[in-house]
């Protein structure tokens, strides 16, 4: 088993605090802030990131396709103010705004998390609960490693899930003005053989 490093801090931390802590680790690590408490993520998978590589070029090509506004982008810290001491990264977000020179955004319009062994069913609804927080974020979406499979949580429907299966599908995302395969979100892995 690896020791995970722990701050030499104690009680909970402010989004600042952890901020600073960050900036003394090194930057291979993915740190998140759980309720004031810092958390290291376990290193993702290839396939993992070959989905969120998937996510982010889509969403990049029809950017350039239809001149939207909107940005995709690979997670950085996203402020939720259903928890004020948290700092979640996800996977891949995209939002309204250019892109700036900081590790952390308020927004996000909509929000990828690939999901992982990690991910618990606690976790999940932690987070959906906390991103739907997050003023201008219209879907959230999980992405299954095992199947082609995504749940979506839309703001329209406050936040009722709606499940996608099966490589013919396509993910609906209004807020973006497109649609999303699957074909494309699991290509170049074994579950698009």
């Amino acid at each position: 088993m690896i020791a995970r490093p722990q701050p030499a801090y104690q009680g909970q931390m402010t989004v600042e605090e952890f901020l600073a802590f960050t900036d003394t680790r090194p930057d291979e690590e993915r740190w998140e802030l759980i309720e004031g408490v810092p958390v290291l993520s376990p290193a993702p998978v290839q396939l993992h990131q070959l989905i969120a590589a998937n996510i982010v070029s889509f969403l990049g090509e029809q950017k350039a396709t239809i001149e939207a506004s909107w940005l995709p982008l690979l997670g950085v810290g996203t402020r939720v103010p259903a928890s004020p001491r948290s700092l979640p990264q996800p996977d891949v977000y995209v939002q309204a705004g250019a892109a700036a020179d900081s590790p952390v955004t308020d927004d996000a319009l909509v929000i990828f998390e690939v999901l992982s062994r990690s991910n618990t069913a606690a976790d999940q609804a932690w987070r959906k609960r906390v991103y739907s927080s997050v003023p201008n974020c219209a879907h959230y979406v999980t992405v299954s490693q095992k199947a082609a499979s995504v749940s979506a949580f839309d703001r329209a429907t406050d936040w009722r899930e709606r499940k996608i299966h099966g490589l013919d599908a396509s993910l609906d995302l209004p807020a973006l003005d497109l649609s999303l395969p699957l074909s494309r979100l699991y290509r170049w892995t074994s579950i698009a053989s």
